[in-house]
């Protein structure tokens, strides 16, 4: 029996464009066949276990051909398959989508189209340049810049020439000089204004601009090329005005991140809604120790305090009452602290609430403000393998203190090739959220941590600052409260 099979744009590049039915779709599809410009993102968003299949094509080499594209989707939906086309922009839109819907339409295979925001409109509206304008254009036109080979003269020139509109040419890097030359050879002013946008809605935009005459010679010069979208027309010079892409405080900055993506997930908006390029590029490797966890949970009677140093320890401790099927409520009679309002917050998805929290997200305050309890106390510390030891010898001499390794850290070595490459292409900003974040970069790279020499680094305190500093680094930006999110408001503010 056959499957079923979504024809879905993805939109320009900012995945925040894509719309929520496209989201839900991948969510749940068996196959996902995908083009090259598809935010990585996106694809994250898969189930375990789907297929992803690149059938990405460079101009001018297609990777794989189109004939091949379409029965790939059509093989996997006959094994009776969800299959999600992703396109960029809109499938209907110079996608191809409609020789893609034909063919399943042949082969009696049942398919949606869920449309996409084309980058002809989504593109130009991030340079700052409206396709239409009361007083400027009453009309837009859509031409592809890149016929099928013959076909090029198959557009009527002398009429385009003559359109008052605005004129948006995809794919046209390749023909440049050929359009404007021909726009001019059948009457169309040479100042007309024009622009050339690369990599529109992305961090990595590049905007052009020029007269019908100049744009091309003035785009090689800049070193643009596809993925670019070229505009004629009068609506350009609203660019002085409505360019508001550009002007976020972090655009064109690279952002290094070295902690897990689902714990800068709820802070990246912050990143990017300020036009920042962000790179997610782990350092550590967390290995849970779910068996001292369940030790201390079959033990749990003895202890008067439970401290938690991470959120790391809480999700450790999550796992492991959910394969004992522990029952919270034995927890009657525990204390709980945290050291900050990130583990606080972990532990209150639990529905456990901490009596102790520092005004102040160290260990030496954690363990100051436990100080006035902990006399005589049995007390637990959920730490990693290189943790507690502040704790410990703060408190070692006025409670009984264990310390429980609820999971070890060590180097994230499978990333070394992706983080040489990061950084080779250049960091604006590199953020360190613990000691053990940059010391385990420091492994990672080797001598390839000095292409860091010129970034500006972010330490989330005094601790991770001074650790830094003592490999002969520059902290150039510190928070006055510890916590992740204060750190980049920090930097907000600083590169205001």
């Amino acid at each position: 029996m056959a499957g079923f099979v979504y024809l879905i744009g993805a939109g320009p590049g900012d995945i925040g464009l894509i719309t929520l039915k496209a989201i839900e779709v991948i969510k749940k599809a068996d196959v996902i066949v995908y083009d090259r410009l598809i935010n990585d993102s996106i694809l994250a968003m898969a189930k375990d276990g789907a297929e992803l299949i690149d059938v990405g094509k460079m101009p001018d080499s297609h990777k794989v051909p189109q004939w091949r594209i379409n029965e790939i989707i059509a093989e996997k939906a006959m094994e009776g398959k969800l299959v999600v086309r992703l396109k960029g922009g809109d499938p209907f839109v110079f996608g191809r989508g409609g020789e893609e819907g034909e063919c399943l339409y042949d082969k009696g295979i049942p398919f949606e189209v869920i449309p996409g925001i084309t980058s002809a409109i989504a593109v130009l509206s991030y340079a700052g340049i409206p396709i239409t304008h009361r007083n400027l254009s009453s009309s837009f036109h859509v031409i592809t810049g890149h016929e099928s080979d013959g076909k090029t003269e198959n557009l009527d020139w002398e009429v385009i020439a003559k359109l008052n509109g605005t004129l948006v040419f995809l794919m046209g890097m390749k023909n440049i000089e050929f359009i404007v030359n021909k726009l001019i050879e059948n009457g169309m002013s040479k100042d007309i204004p024009a622009a050339v946008i690369m990599n529109g809605t992305t961090p990595h935009q590049k905007v052009v601009k020029g007269t019908l005459s100049d744009i091309a010679e003035k785009s090689r010069n800049e070193g643009i090329h596809n993925p670019a979208i070229i505009v004629i027309g009068k609506v350009v010079n609203m660019s002085e005005k409505l360019d508001w892409f550009e002007k976020k405080r972090l655009f064109g900055k690279r952002v290094l991140l070295t902690r897990t993506y689902d714990l800068v997930m709820s802070t990246l908006d912050y990143l990017k809604d300020s036009g920042a390029d962000v790179v997610i590029c782990p350092t550590i490797k967390i290995i849970p120790e779910v068996d001292n966890v369940s030790k201390l949970i079959d033990n749990i009677e003895k202890y008067d305090y439970l401290i938690f140093t991470s959120v790391n320890g809480v999700n450790v401790f999550k796992e492991t009452i959910n394969l004992k099927k522990f029952d919270l409520r034995k927890l009657n009679g525990v204390k709980i602290a945290a050291i900050g309002s990130k583990t606080c917050e972990a532990l209150n998805k639990m529905y456990i609430y901490p009596e102790v929290v520092p005004d102040e997200y160290t260990s030496v305050a954690l363990a100051g403000k436990l100080k006035s309890y902990a006399k005589g106390k049995s007390m637990a510390i959920l730490t990693s393998d290189i943790g507690g030891d502040m704790l410990i010898d703060n408190l070692k001499d006025i409670a009984f203190l264990d310390k429980i390794v609820a999971y070890k850290n060590t180097p994230n070595y499978e990333i070394k090739d992706k983080l040489i490459n990061e950084i080779k292409k250049g960091i604006d900003i590199a953020i360190f959220t613990s000691t053990s974040t940059f010391n385990y970069m420091s492994s990672i790279l080797g001598d390839d941590i000095s292409y860091l020499r010129d970034a500006k680094i972010a330490a989330i305190g005094p601790v991770t600052k001074e650790s830094i500093e003592r490999n002969g680094f520059k902290v150039d930006i510190i928070p006055n409260t510890y916590t992740f999110e204060d750190l980049i408001k920090e930097i907000l503010k600083r590169e205001a």
